[in-house]
């Protein structure tokens, strides 16, 4: 039988699934995710989407679970268990993936910071500062070896955005998109000033400040992923790199390690 792994990503804002034949991504499918969804909606939807590829879950080898919202982990879970025939992992910070932390209990921290923090690890072999652009904003630097020093969580564009638009009565809500210039001069780019080169300024900060902070660790490569990476890093100064497949990538190589 074939290696097929399917891997899903539940975020607070959108679910992202892959399936992959070793290490090749052959599809990936996003969609909102709905917490008052049932397991049987989304078996529904997630068939639909096989059938578009003609995949058979019978063929699936492993599949690999992080989330951050514990009822739609259970929902996937018993979905999982009822559907499938295949090994599950739901990764948390206690699944043995060779990485360590500065805390005696590190079960707070997120499934998505443990996936990107092991992904980083694995694909770039070096010391990385990992930026995800999400419902929130994380900063996470690991190792080379896999200790993960910590964390910054910040409000994410979108969430930060539409709490601006909905709180002012002359502030009209606008594409996020790229500023023509720093200074607007009409409402719409300034807005897109503030937003899109401010999020890019406070990440060029915070990994300056990482980086001086932790000046003894050598070579540290800096990693952008999430939706709106690309939009919010066009002008980045200090990412090196967008990598919109860290996380479900970080899944796959959970997949193969266990």
């Amino acid at each position: 039988m074939e290696e097929l792994n399917f891997v899903v990503d539940i975020g607070n804002s959108n679910i992202v699934t892959g399936v992959y034949h070793r290490n090749e991504l052959q599809y990936s499918w996003r969609f909102d995710t709905r917490k008052s969804k049932t397991e049987e909606e989304y078996f529904e939807t997630l068939k639909s989407l096989a059938l578009e590829h003609s995949l058979n879950f019978k063929t699936l080898s492993k599949i690999a679970l992080a989330s951050v919202i514990p009822d739609l982990t259970d929902v996937f879970m018993h979905m999982f268990e009822n559907n499938f025939k295949c090994p599950v992992i739901n990764v948390n910070a206690y699944t043995d993936l060779g990485l360590s932390f500065p805390m005696k209990d590190p079960g707070f921290i997120g499934a998505d910071l443990v996936v990107n923090a092991f992904s980083a690890k694995e694909k770039y072999k070096t010391n990385c500062i990992i930026c995800d652009f999400g419902t929130a904003t994380t900063i996470q630097l690991v190792s080379a070896d896999g200790f993960f020093y910590g964390s910054i969580i910040a409000p994410g564009i979108f969430t930060s955005a539409t709490s601006l638009f909905k709180k002012t009565s002359l502030l009209p809500e606008v594409e996020l998109q790229q500023p023509k210039n720093l200074l607007g001069t009409n409402t719409r780019d300034s807005l897109l000033s503030g937003i899109i080169r401010g999020n890019t300024f406070m990440i060029d900060e915070f990994i300056r400040a990482i980086k001086k902070e932790y000046h003894d660790l050598k070579g540290i490569k800096t990693i952008a992923t999430g939706g709106i990476a690309e939009l919010i890093c066009k002008n980045s100064s200090e990412i090196e790199i967008i990598d919109k497949y860290l996380t479900i990538d970080g899944l796959n190589f959970i997949c193969k390690r266990l």
